[in-house]
């Protein structure tokens, strides 16, 4: 997969302009400038790719990803990624680009062609791979875009604010470096979609639901309150950290950091919106 000595070849970066507005940018789109031909992406060149190698992790970073609203340039993958189940046996997805979408289905075939992806196999649509996984950088600022909870509800947030200015000043040290033993593919892609295919996995998951019920308790009539969706993604993570517990407070580690990805990351305001709430949370 390593075409460039730089960078691996199943990692793609891809920077965000502040003037997408829709998805073209992303998605494609028909051109008829000289006749029609329908537009890719790096975005779909890079879908293709990791189709033709399932079992290994594609990694897409959207550089800068709030100078745009990620509801309207990303809407499609937003909402696909929704559909995600499993199907004979793999989890798959509704189509990102669907045949049916096209007036023109020889346009359909022209995409295939050049994402070199085969005709039988992609016939009504290609879906979103279960072994891509998107990332994306942000800085939160006056100049930048917020996320709704729509986006929030979809993500796993992250805050970076520790800084070490001592590191990255050695010249001789590649950038990306190599190990003899790669991470298996198993410990990147998950293999559940819901709560439901885990909650009877591990022992502790009824102290998952009982925690989540005491949040929403604390968050009764404010709109920070959760739903399915994150009691799902509460689930399989404390599923997966029960198979790699390594001291008796996995647990508790496990629900911190979920709620400092899901929970705090939801709520946002003024003092009088936000300081009864975040007093209230202390309790739980």
């Amino acid at each position: 997969l390593r075409t460039n000595p730089k960078k691996p070849g199943n990692f793609e970066l891809i920077p965000v302009r502040p003037n997408w507005h829709d998805s073209s940018e992303l998605m494609g789109y028909v051109s008829r400038i000289n006749g029609e031909k329908y537009i890719t992406t790096s975005f779909l060149q890079f879908i293709a790719k990791a189709w033709k190698n399932v079992d290994v992790p594609f990694l897409l970073c959207l550089d800068e990803m709030n100078l745009a609203p990620v509801e309207q340039y990303f809407a499609e993958y937003l909402s696909i990624i929704e559909t995600r189940q499993v199907q004979s046996e793999k989890i798959g997805t509704d189509y990102i680009i669907s045949k049916a979408s096209f007036e023109n289905h020889s346009l359909y075939s022209q995409l295939l062609a050049d994402l070199d992806l085969d005709e039988n196999e992609f016939s009504d649509g290609i879906s979103i791979p279960n072994n891509l996984v998107v990332i994306g950088t942000v800085n939160m600022d006056e100049t930048t875009h917020s996320f709704s909870r729509k986006v929030l509800d979809r993500a796993m947030t992250f805050e970076m604010n520790n800084v070490d200015l001592t590191a990255g000043l050695d010249n001789t040290k590649n950038d990306w470096s190599y190990p003899e033993i790669f991470i298996p593919s198993i410990d990147v892609i998950g293999d559940f979609t819901s709560g439901a295919e885990v909650v009877d996995e591990f022992a502790e998951s009824k102290k998952v639901i009982d925690f989540l019920i005491k949040l929403n308790t604390e968050l009764e009539g404010t709109p920070f309150k959760i739903a399915y969706r994150v009691r799902d993604e509460f689930l399989i993570y404390c599923y997966y950290a029960s198979l790699n517990k390594t001291n008796s407070n996995w647990l508790t580690n496990a629900l911190d950091e979920m709620t400092s990805m899901k929970i705090l990351s939801r709520i946002e305001g003024d003092e009088t919106k936000t300081g009864s709430v975040l007093s209230n949370l202390q309790r739980v």
